[in-house]
This record gives structure tokens, sequence and C-alpha cells, in this order.
């Protein structure tokens, strides 16, 4: 049996593989998001670092229940990315955990990004100027914590924080690292620019090691956690690169379309690929590959912001979105600029807003559902055409919440004019990477594969509407 463990933004979930990849135990804690001042978005560390404990606990109980005689063989980790907490030379927290969605640095960010300063880090680092990135973060509390920056002894993410707690060690994966900023992707070590930027040294952040490495939990957890004594912890890699591992696009021309709270479309690439206008990320799945993408701030989030702040719907999420078949391709010329909370890529600006274009007497609430709906894909298809300007988009693989949606992941084909190939695997696309990297790692036969459900094709018909419609949605754009 292996566990694989996502420390995500919202919440912290454990679910257990047997070795012919069944699972066979699952638990969830949800983390609490802080909001102290306007802008800011933060957790409590030591509250995340509780849910891992009592996820880890529930599922390892749940496990022996039902399967006594299986053997824990290993648990790995996944966590969310572009996080930062301060901590002293205990690993005891100095400041809450900075989220990736915090924009207390947004100011600071834009100016870096005009500057040449700013396209050269990013040519090195892969990490587009941004609010969300360490870096600005860093930069940020330097500026306005000076106290707390100074007495800080490490600057570390969630999964490092959690990893320190649970060995005694101070080590942080090439992969959520490559994420921060701070990382050369050409040469895998610390890059000196971006650490003179951010006015600190590599002795302030944690060891690199590799995503592969395993480690032992400490002496000092093995007698309140005895059930996972003697199972190898797998550090692992960020969530989004394990995501693509778990969807089955592992080669370049496969592209992992994930619609969650937030959106993401991503590619697996064996060299760094680079935009020099700044539209995509680059980080690292190892020491050999690379995930190339961008990430959007608006997915299901928008679509629930209509049900609940605007219609104020009795309909459940799926109900709701279901109304959107009695819409038109194109939604009859309304469009929606989905940028509701700022925006990643491809625009990379918090202050980026939101709104409807073309708004008649005629459109009705299904309208407003198909419109909201497609402008989530319009914008994911924006990312997709940096991201062709080096490697043609063969295949699409749906992830996440949207993929239960037959209507949305139709959608998805006809914008794209691409198959999106499904996986008939429920288990969550960044746990179940997680397991199949950690099988690797281990040397353990490969019986976590995808279990390939339908492909779905583009219409037609639809894709012609959806290539007008989609010019159309670009001249609306935010101008730079």
């Amino acid at each position: 049996m292996l566990i694989g463990l996502d420390i995500g933004t919202t919440n912290v979930k454990a679910v257990a593989f047997s070795d012919t990849a069944e699972v066979v135990a699952n638990a969830e804690r949800a983390n609490r998001i802080l909001s102290p001042q306007p802008g800011w978005s933060e957790q409590d560390p030591e509250t995340v670092f509780q849910n891992v404990l009592e996820v880890l606990s529930e599922t390892t109980r749940q496990t022996t229940q039902s399967r006594p005689a299986s053997k824990l063989r290993g648990i790995v980790f996944s966590a969310a990315m572009h996080g930062l907490v301060a901590v002293d030379k205990e690993g005891q927290p100095l400041t809450n955990f900075l989220l990736w969605s915090d924009l207390r640095a947004d100011e600071l960010a834009k100016d870096l990004r005009q500057s040449g300063d700013g396209l050269e880090i990013y040519r090195k680092t892969g990490v587009p100027i941004h609010a969300m990135s360490p870096l600005c973060k860093l930069i940020w509390l330097r500026k306005n914590q000076p106290e707390i920056f100074q007495k800080a002894h490490k600057f570390l993410g969630i999964k490092e924080f959690v990893w320190q707690k649970l060995t005694g060690k101070f080590q942080s994966d090439l992969s959520v690292t490559s994420a921060t900023g701070l990382l050369n992707i050409w040469k895998n070590d610390w890059d000196e620019t971006a650490l003179a930027l951010a006015g600190i040294a590599a002795e302030q952040l944690p060891e690199l090691v590799s995503p592969s490495l395993a480690s032992q939990l400490s002496e000092s957890w093995k007698l309140s956690e005895s059930s996972l004594v003697g199972a190898p912890l797998i550090i692992g890699a960020s969530d989004g690169a394990l995501a693509n591992l778990g969807s089955g696009a592992t080669e370049p021309g496969q592209v992992a379309v994930t619609i969650g709270t937030s959106a993401a479309i991503r590619m697996v690439t064996h060299e760094p690929v680079l935009d020099e206008k700044m539209r995509t990320f680059c980080y690292r799945l190892d020491e050999n590959r690379c995930i190339v993408g961008g990430a959007s701030n608006n997915g299901t989030n928008v679509l629930e912001w209509l049900r609940t702040s605007v219609f104020q719907s009795p309909l459940d999420a799926e109900h709701f979105a279901n109304q959107a078949i009695d819409a038109p391709p194109a939604s009859d010329g309304l469009f929606f600029l989905p940028y509701l909370y700022g925006e990643r890529a491809p625009l990379y600006d918090a202050s980026a807003r939101g709104g409807f274009h073309g708004l008649a007497a005629r459109h009705m609430q299904a309208h407003f559902v198909r419109a909201t709906m497609e402008g989530v894909l319009f914008n994911l298809k924006i990312i997709a055409e940096a991201l062709e300007v080096r490697q043609p988009i063969r295949t699409l693989h749906a992830g996440g919440g949207f993929s239960k949606n037959k209507l949305w992941v139709q959608m998805l084909a006809d914008i794209f004019q691409r198959p999106v190939l499904l996986n008939e695997n429920d288990a969550d696309a960044s746990v179940l990477g997680a397991v199949k990297f950690a099988r690797k790692v281990l040397n353990l036969e490969q019986t976590v594969e995808n279990q390939r459900g339908r492909v779905v094709e583009p219409n037609v018909a639809n894709a012609e509407i959806y290539k007008s419609a989609f010019q159309r949605f670009k001249i609306l754009l935010p101008k730079e």
C-alpha cells in the first residue's frame, strides 16, 4: 500500500492505494484561509500541519481496519506552490503562511515586471514576475517587516514546513522549489541574481534535493505516529507537475487541462521552454523534465460566483452548470472576461477585472452560464497559443472538477479543436501522479496506470463557431 498526501490550498487529502491500484482509504480536511487585510491571503501553518497528521492517521486507521495484512510501503508528498513562511531555528513559524493568492506584493511585482531585471529573472528561473512569486513576497517582507525578515532562520513553502516537522530536516524538492522564482532552472541551483534581489543568502533556504528523495519519520514522532514508523517518506513534487503524471500527459504535445477553483494548462518538456512575453511558466518536474504552461486564478470559482452572487440560484453547482445546454455555442454573442480574481496567466495582472460584453435583452440565464464556462476556456486557449509557439498540441487530458461535466468537456474539445482524453480513475490527478511517481522511486511494479476512459472528439460545426468567437474574445482583452 502507498499513501499519496496532497497539501493543497483549500484542503489536505490523503489517499491509500493498494498494490493493484485500488483506492482503499482516503481522508480530507479543509484548510481555513485568512484575510487580515484586503488582498492578503494566509493560513496558519500549524493548523495545516495538524490537518496533515489527521488525514494520515485516519487513512492508516481505515486501511488497518479493512486490510489488516497490508503493508505501508511509503508516503509520497504533493503540494501547492508559491507559498512562503518564515521560521526560526527550531522550525517554528514567525509568520502565517502566505498563499499563492496573496497580493500584498502586487505593486512591487508590477514595477519589477516592467524593468529589465524582471525579464532577466524570468529567463533564468522560468517564473513570471507576479505577486504570487515567493521572490516578490520576500522583497515585500524585507521592505515592510524588516524585524521578522532579519529574525528568520529559513524561508519555506508549506511542504517544506511539514517535511521539517516530520523529518527534522530543512529540505526542498527541485520541483516545488522551481516555482519560487529563486531557482535557476538551467543549473538546477539557486540563482544568485534572484537571491540578491530578495536580499537573502542560500543558507536561509532549505537544502535542495531530488523529488525522489526518501527519508524517515524523526524520532520525536515515532511514539505518537507509530503506524507510520518504518515507511519511507518520499518528498515528491508539486501538485501541478504530479497532475500531469496522474492524467497521463507526460510527453510533448500531450497537454493536461485542469479546472478546479482555479485553472491550469501544462505540458511536459525535456528542456526549459520560455516565452519572451512572460505568458507561461517553466518549472521542474524532476532533474530531466520540465512542466511548461500557465495557471489562471479563474476557474469554477467564477461559475460559483455567478450561481450564488448574481442569480442566487437554489440549484446545486452541477445542475446550475447544466443549464448551459439551453444556450447555443458562443452564447448568442454574449462574452465573459473571467478575471474576477485578478489574473496570473496570460495577463499577470492582479488588478485585472472581468465582465460580460455584448449583453442584449435576448440573453437568458442559460446564456450567462454558458458564456462564463466559455470565457474560462477561451482564457486557457490564449495560454495554449503561447505553448504552441514551440510545440504543437496533439491531445488534451482533462482533470479537476470540470471534467465531470460532459458539456464543459465538449466545449473544451470544440474550442481547442483537439480530442479530449478522460481518465476513468476517479482519484485526484495530483495524488494519482504522486503514487505513480513513488512506485517508480521504490522500484515497484507500475500498476497505477491511467485507466483510459472515453475520448471526446470536437464537433466540427461548433468548432467553426468558436474559431470566430475566440478572435472576438481576444479583441475584448485588457490592453497592456
